[in-house]
This record gives structure tokens, C-alpha cells and sequence, in this order.
């Protein structure tokens, strides 16, 4: 028999999402799910929606001491924009917002759990896609740097381990690309500007989180669900297309948040393809 021995301070966690636990229960705002599950409930299995998720909003004492009863050191959830902002422009909080995730956090602590906050997991407050048109609008990267310097200001002297977003691709290919979340488009030019936004709005919320951090053992990241790309065959077009898949679903987030940049070859790729597009608002 193999005996595996892990180091003391090993991570034993589990990771969720606001969205996923809380629900929309007790929200001034509604984000795209909440809007989606609302105008189309058959997108979601047996119309299960936001209404209750796992009622962890009204469970959590309770969900938390049975994480720890399991053997948990870590999870990982997400503070709910939509929850937590009450005038989305001007970035004020709502009370309650503050006293539940407070609640929350130092539930977290107390059972001996590590509590790792993610800033935004596909749940873009709805008002900002109408209003603005979400993420493809360098207005909106301006709120959520708001935003998140509400949530390191309120609860970084307790949170140590910080995400800007999770997978952003997910929104890109999801809401622009393959229709498998509000809004529901196919619009290549509208998904490489969404990208570049989600990327210019975790480098800026890093940026504000640099300067307001108090927390000496403060870090902050952006979590990516990277896939290895192999070719169908070793013709030179499906080598060509794995490369580029590679380029646009891996390496664009990734170079941007590791080296600083995006792959100048597919910068080159895109512009050759006319997908850049031109606008007028300056952030």
C-alpha cells in the first residue's frame, strides 16, 4: 500500500460561488442569472433558479460547522456584487450586505476555515449589461474597481487570499460566443472587447488592491480555467487551429496576468480579422 503524507499546512478546501449559495434572496440589485432565470426559467435544470440556491444565506452557521465537520481548512466562495453595492455607480455599500459577508467571515474563522473571496463569478449586476452594455464598456471596469476597494477596505484585515474574477472566459464565450449565458449572443467583436475588458478590470482592481491593502499576508490572482488544445490531426490546419485555440482560450488571460501583456500573435491574428473594435469611451 502507497502511503501519501501531505504537509501540516496543506489546503483541504472546497470552492462555490455567492451566486450558487445565496441566491437573490434579500438583493436590492439582480445580476444576469437572476434576470435570465427570471425571463427564461427553462434555461435552468428543472427551473431551479436563484430563488433559495442552497439557502445559504439563511444556513450558513450551520453549512460552515459541517465544512469543518468534513475536515475543510479552505473554501472558496464570492462576494455578490449585486449584494454588496448599493448604488452600483457610485459604489456605496448596503448595511446588511456588510453585516451578513461579515457574519460569513468570521464564521469562516472561527471553525478554523480560510476563507478565499472571489470578487465575481459571472455575475455581473443586470442593470449595468442594460444600461451600459456590461463588460463590453470601460465604464463598467470603473464600478467594479469601485467595487472591489469597498470589499479589501471592509474585510481585508480578515481575508488574506483575493480573486478578481473566476474563468472569465466563461463570460466571453458564454454570454458572446456560444449562448450559454445572458446575454446570449454571437458576436465575435463584442467578445474580444468583453475580454479585454475583464482583463483591464482585474489589472485595475489589482492595482487599487496594491494600494489600500493593509494585510501583510495579502495576496490577490485571478483564477483561470486553462485546457490543454491538441490537434485533430498533424494536417498544418488543425495544428494552426489548436494554436490558436491556445492563444485565445489560454494564453490571453494568462500572459496578460502573468507577463503583462497579451501574445502579440494573436493581437495579431485579431487585428487581421477585424474583430477590434472602435469606441469613443475613455476610462
Amino acid at each position: 500500500m502507497i502511503e501519501l503524507k501531505f504537509p501540516k499546512d496543506f489546503w483541504w478546501g472546497a470552492a462555490t460561488s455567492g451566486p450558487q449559495l445565496e441566491g437573490r434572496f434579500n438583493k436590492k440589485h439582480a445580476n444576469i442569472f437572476d434576470y435570465d432565470f427570471e425571463k427564461f426559467p427553462e434555461h435552468f435544470w428543472h427551473g431551479i433558479g436563484p430563488d433559495v440556491a442552497s439557502n445559504f444565506y439563511n444556513d450558513f452557521r450551520e453549512d460552515i460547522r459541517l465544512m469543518k465537520k468534513a475536515g475543510l481548512n479552505s473554501v472558496r466562495t464570492s462576494i455578490q456584487w449585486s449584494r454588496l453595492i448599493d448604488d452600483l455607480e457610485e459604489g456605496t455599500v448596503n448595511p446588511e450586505a456588510v453585516e451578513f459577508y461579515n457574519a460569513v467571515i468570521d464564521e469562516f474563522l472561527s471553525n478554523g476555515i480560510r476563507p478565499i473571496i472571489n470578487l465575481h463569478h459571472f455575475d455581473l449586476p443586470v442593470e449595468l449589461l442594460h444600461k451600459y452594455g456590461g463588460w463590453a464598456n470601460k465604464q463598467v471596469i470603473s464600478f467594479y474597481v469601485k467595487y472591489a476597494e469597498q470589499c479589501f477596505r471592509l474585510f481585508g484585515d480578515r481575508v488574506s487570499d483575493w480573486f478578481t474574477h473566476n474563468e472569465p472566459m466563461v463570460v466571453v464565450e458564454g454570454g458572446y460566443l456560444y449562448q450559454f449565458h445572458y446575454p446570449d449572443l454571437v458576436d465575435g467583436k463584442l467578445a474580444v472587447q468583453v475580454a479585454y475588458n475583464l482583463q483591464l478590470a482585474s489589472s485595475l482592481a489589482i492595482q487599487k488592491y496594491r494600494e489600500v491593502n493593509q494585510n501583510s499576508d495579502g495576496k490577490i490572482g485571478i483564477i483561470l480555467n486553462l485546457s490543454p488544445n491538441y490537434p485533430a490531426s498533424q494536417d498544418k490546419e488543425d495544428i494552426a487551429a489548436a494554436h490558436f485555440a491556445d492563444l485565445w482560450q489560454n494564453r490571453l488571460f494568462m500572459d496578460a496576468s502573468v507577463k503583462g501583456k497579451f501574445p502579440n500573435e494573436l493581437v495579431e491574428i485579431l487585428t487581421l480579422s477585424q474583430v477590434f473594435r472602435v469606441t469613443n469611451v475613455e476610462f
